[in-house]
Parts: C-alpha cells; structure tokens; sequence
C-alpha cells in the first residue's frame, strides 16, 4: 500500500465515523511580494498529515498523524513536530494501517462508547 493509498483509506474511515478532520496540504505556498505573487517554501514543513479535534472522552483534544508506509521513516522535520505537538498536549502517532488507525482511537475513546446526540 502506498502512503497516498493508506491517505485514502484513512480518511474514509475517519468520514465513515464522523470523526473531525482535514488534511494538511504543505507544499509551496503563494505570497504577495509588491505586487507579484511569488511561491515560497512552507514554513510548516514536516508538520503531520492529517489532523483533527478528538470529540468524545478527550473532548477538543487536538490530535495530528502522520502517514507511513511499513517501511516509511520520519524524516526530521516530521519528527520535531511530533515531538512539539504532543509536548503541548495534542494527541499524535504515526499510522501505517487502518489497525493503527483504530488502535489510536480507542485509546482516546473515540470507538469506546456512541456519540451522544449533545456533543
């Protein structure tokens, strides 16, 4: 499976459960120098591939993945951001299949009981 394959079936699975999410896009980003637009390098560079708002026990936790294939190693950058985000509180993993996909949340009570109609 590639990690543009894993991106697909992970965000289906999020969308099925109605767990809150978006994708982080980090490619070069456009800016108005004068009156040009130039692209620049992102300055979020790294930052992980997914993110959301965990909903149920860890109610408004920030949570952010990273995508890898079994064999995908996080390159520095990816690895600062892991490190900053759950260093503030956020919920972070790298996922290489939908098993650790549902494995992370468990653990954060996301697929431990039903949304209730009031959250």
């Amino acid at each position: 499976m590639t990690e543009a394959d894993l991106q697909r079936a992970v965000m289906a699975w999020m969308t099925r459960r109605c767990i809150k999410h978006w994708r982080m896009p980090l490619g070069a980003v456009m800016h108005q120098v004068g009156g040009k637009m130039i692209w620049k390098k992102n300055p979020l560079k790294g930052f992980p591939d997914i993110a959301g708002v965990l909903k149920r026990r860890d109610r408004g936790r920030f949570f952010a993945i990273e995508l890898k294939t079994a064999k995908g190693r996080l390159s520095p950058e990816q690895n600062y951001w892991q490190m900053a985000l759950a260093e503030t509180g956020a919920a972070c993993a790298v996922i290489r299949s939908i098993e650790d996909l549902e494995r992370f949340f468990d653990e954060h009570g996301e697929l431990a009981r039903p949304l209730s109609l009031g959250a």
